[in-house]
């Protein structure tokens, strides 16, 4: 089992401002900060380069939403939907996203340092190109996500289903993936070098070098 990382967690004022009109506050804003958003829907926020600091967000459904390059520092999503939600290019610092939807979601390019994902249904997700440092993904499904060409520095996966996961180029050898499902993943044979598995996952990971084990 793999020892989680130390990570920064969301820092808040002490009182959080309730919005009251969901479009004057959040739909036509570029810059949320300071708020609590509970049981509303989002839809066809667009907005490039929007920030959002120190938010906290409860059982809401982002629809149709495009974060392109977002600064999103200090915030925490809970039950939250946002699924095929763009942060492609952005910032995430000290966030983070605990029994959401995440499905499709896209964090390419993305700087994302002091984060927990954790009980995210992550299927198909996007990381490819980005640098993740400081980062907890925790009893998360992460089937078929994307992490092509990414830097991990003192990332951990624990209990997650990694199944099909696709890693070219990102170099899991400081990696302790025994709690985790990775049947099938998909990675470079010199990039999981000192990586710790399973026995069985060992077996499985032989295809890597095309044997065939009778």
């Amino acid at each position: 089992m793999a020892k989680l990382v130390k990570v920064q967690r969301p820092k808040f004022i002490d009182d959080l401002e309730e919005i009251e009109d969901i479009y004057d506050e959040v739909i036509y804003e570029e810059k949320i900060q300071n708020k609590i958003i509970e049981d509303r829907e989002i839809v066809e926020k667009n907005d490039v380069g929007i920030t959002i600091d120190s938010c906290v967000f409860k059982n809401v459904v982002f629809e149709d939403c495009d974060f392109t390059r977002i600064d999103l520092l200090d915030s925490r999503f809970e039950n939250c939907d946002l699924s095929n939600v763009s942060f492609s290019g952005g910032g995430l610092h000290r966030v983070e996203f605990v029994n959401c939807k995440l499905m499709g979601a896209n964090f390419s390019e993305c700087s994302i340092k002091d984060a927990t994902f954790q009980n995210v249904m992550g299927g198909y997700a996007t990381f490819s190109f980005s640098k993740i440092k400081n980062v907890n993904f925790i009893e998360s499904n992460l089937k078929e996500a994307v992490f092509q060409e990414v830097k991990l520095d003192k990332v951990v996966f624990e209990e997650c289903d990694l199944t099909n996961g696709y890693f070219n180029k990102t170099f899991l050898g400081k990696q302790d993936l025994t709690s985790c499902d990775i049947e099938g993943i998909d990675v470079e044979i010199e990039n999981i070098y000192g990586t710790t598995v399973t026995a069985m996952q060992g077996l499985d990971l032989t295809r890597l070098m095309g044997l065939i084990i009778k």
